[in-house]
């Protein structure tokens, strides 16, 4: 068992890095297209197809872990868009705002171990997440996932030396709090955040293969789902008339932590009966603000990583 993943901010959108975080993943799955042009010309005396030709490369793929409480904070640069570090140890207080990704962008190794023992790197240039979600749910980790796209991929890279902050554990539902309207959800079981930045990612153009850097053409759409049980009407009274709420979701260790800050009108159904004992709700919110992103939503982690850069 030898696989590993590991990031790093490139420079230049496209220009591979070296990279040099890495967190313990569940997953990094990588789909490549090639986009094969097949002539349709017909010829004399032929019922089979002709070779292809490469067409428009389309490369993308998912990175799923276990939430770490360090070598998270780049990473979360990327996701929320903006970051503000301040502190001078040991500590540092790392608060992320929606901003543009243009210019931003990652490069994403994956080390895949083959059944003769090797493995093999896959690295990704000009990655971008167009997508995330965290989650955590009673009796598991807390989890995220990011959907992203990229530049290119090869594997022609040396594989990076994967090394792991010693303080390194994920985050568990016992250290996760979530209030809605200034009052804790006390009988929360789960709770899903999905954020997606509508980018355009297959801006391709005569005379390459490759895609130009994916760039935001649709608003953020920025949801959370909260299952509970069915205590009271405190939370569907908000729900009504689409009340606009704070949210607040937390994860303390007791050493670090990461709140995410959230503005957003409430929705959801009724609880439903389904049964002679205690009833489960689900309470959506669709996050927005009418003062500015940062309304919208915020994040703050607090840990001893120096940089988000």
């Amino acid at each position: 068992m030898a696989g590993q993943a590991g990031w790093k901010s490139e420079t230049t959108w496209g220009t591979a890095v070296t990279v040099d975080k890495f967190v313990p993943v569940t997953g990094s799955s990588l789909e490549v297209d090639q986009g094969p042009l097949r002539p349709a010309g017909i010829r004399a005396g032929r019922v089979t197809r002709s070779a292809g030709l490469p067409g428009a490369k389309k490369v993308s793929g998912t990175l799923e872990m276990e939430l770490p409480n360090i070598t998270i904070a780049t990473l979360l640069k990327h996701l929320f868009g903006a970051v503000n570090t301040t502190g001078a140890g040991p500590t540092y207080t790392h608060t992320y705002t929606p901003g543009t990704s243009v210019g931003d962008s990652l490069t994403l190794q994956s080390g895949v171990m083959a059944a003769n023992g090797t493995t093999f790197p896959f690295t990704a240039s000009g990655v971008k997440p167009g997508s995330w979600e965290l989650k955590c749910a009673v009796g598991e980790f807390a989890m995220l996932s990011v959907d992203w796209t990229a530049r290119d991929v090869e594997n022609a890279t040396a594989l990076a030396t994967a090394s792991y902050a010693a303080t390194l554990a994920p985050f568990t539902f016992v250290e996760g709090a979530i209030s809605v309207n200034g009052t804790p959800v006390a009988s929360a079981n789960s709770v899903t955040l999905s954020f997606s930045k509508g980018l355009r990612d297959d801006r391709h153009v005569l005379g390459s293969r490759y895609i130009r850097e994916q760039l935001e053409e649709e608003h953020w759409e920025i949801t959370s789902e909260i299952e509970a049980d069915f205590d009271d009407l405190t939370l569907y009274a908000l729900a009504d008339p689409m009340t606009t709420v704070a949210s607040v979701f937390e994860f303390d260790n007791g050493s670090d932590t990461l709140v995410i800050t959230c503005s957003g009108q409430v929705i959801g159904d009724p609880p439903s009966l389904t049964k002679i004992g205690l009833e489960s709700q689900t309470i959506r919110l669709d996050h927005s603000s009418d003062v500015n992103d940062a309304g919208t939503i915020t994040g703050v982690l607090v840990n001893t990583e120096s940089s988000a850069a």
